[in-house]
């Protein structure tokens, strides 16, 4: 496969749609598909968490996580690459293994590993552990319980729906767990 570095490098913002579009173009016109590049909508997509992309087969579509490219740039090329794959090994030969033989024919032919994962030096998800605990009381008959968030989707199974909870929150560490489990007992 040829370079790139004529369109794009890791040294640059992440690439836009039409940078996308061109860098696909020379992908699948390599793999005797260049027609494709025209069809296929790029886009960048917060939502992602831990993949650094995704495709839509049947939408011709890609989607891009830009945190964690962004974080990792080197990684660009390779993940639209192996997005491409997957839609060209759909149009060549329907539903097969994701990461299969023709999957893993295309990326050698445009000299990358086929592999499905990557180790990435950053957390994927974005986040570090939930801060805080939170104690349920129900208001009623005063049954507890303590959770990792607020919950709203259930009632006190001796009081049922017509109860509320009362809520109370601590530190998500040792110290907080003990003050919520003493806290509100007579």
């Amino acid at each position: 496969m040829q370079s790139f570095d004529d369109l794009w490098t890791p040294d640059k913002a992440l690439p836009d749609g039409l940078t996308l579009r061109l860098l696909a173009g020379r992908v699948l016109d390599a793999w005797g598909h260049g027609d494709l590049a025209a069809g296929i909508r790029f886009g960048y997509n917060g939502r992602l968490r831990s993949s650094l992309g995704r495709a839509f087969y049947k939408e011709n579509r890609i989607d891009l996580n830009p945190r964690l490219l962004g974080a990792n740039p080197q990684q660009v090329i390779s993940t639209l690459v192996h997005e491409l794959a997957h839609i060209v090994v759909y149009r060549r030969h329907g539903q097969v293994d994701a990461h299969g033989l023709h999957f893993r024919a295309l990326m050698a032919q445009a000299g990358f590993k086929g592999r499905a994962t990557v180790k990435l030096a950053v957390n994927p998800s974005g986040r570090t552990r939930r801060l805080f605990l939170y104690l349920h009381i129900c208001s009623l008959c005063g049954q507890r319980f303590i959770a990792r968030r607020v919950r709203r989707d259930c009632y006190c199974r001796h009081c049922g729906p017509t109860m509320e909870w009362k809520v109370l929150r601590a530190p998500n560490t040792p110290e907080g767990l003990k003050i919520l489990e003493g806290a509100g007992k007579a």
